[in-house]
């Protein structure tokens, strides 16, 4: 299974990007995950997704459409999960990188082979986990 950080997601819809590279490279990882039935999202994928693409001025139709496809890839949180999240707050950076530190833990929480991402703040993280973070 692969977790998806949201920037992928964010990348492979927007309209406008800065970066070709990164939307082709994001629009062939949905592609690829979808078609091999590998995907895992999170609530906060869905969450994080919509502010960022409401705050770009996407459009409403465009958003809502993108999210009835990505929530049919979305977990629910496991039993003991906040607890996990809970032990992982343990220094400064985990505490500013909360969203990213959920993001792992949640990957991890479902067995996931890797998660990833364009963020390099997630390097920090990469002993903390069994997961594998990939940073594109």
């Amino acid at each position: 299974m692969i977790y998806l950080d949201t920037n992928i997601l964010i990348y492979a819809t927007l309209s406008k990007v800065d970066n070709q590279n990164q939307q082709k490279i994001s629009i062939d990882l949905v592609k690829k995950c979808i078609d091999n039935n590998t995907l895992v999202l999170s609530n906060l994928n869905i969450l994080e997704y919509s502010f960022v693409m409401s705050k770009a001025k996407e459009d409403d139709i465009k958003i809502k459409k993108a999210i009835s496809l990505f929530i049919k890839y979305v977990k629910e949180e496991k039993q003991d999960f906040s607890k996990i999240l809970q032990s992982f707050l343990k220094n400064n950076y985990s505490l500013k990188n909360s969203f990213d530190l959920y993001h792992i833990t949640f990957a991890h929480s479902y067995s996931c082979d890797k998660i990833i991402t364009f963020d390099k703040g997630f390097k920090k993280f990469k002993t903390d986990y069994n997961t594998k973070i990939e940073i594109l």
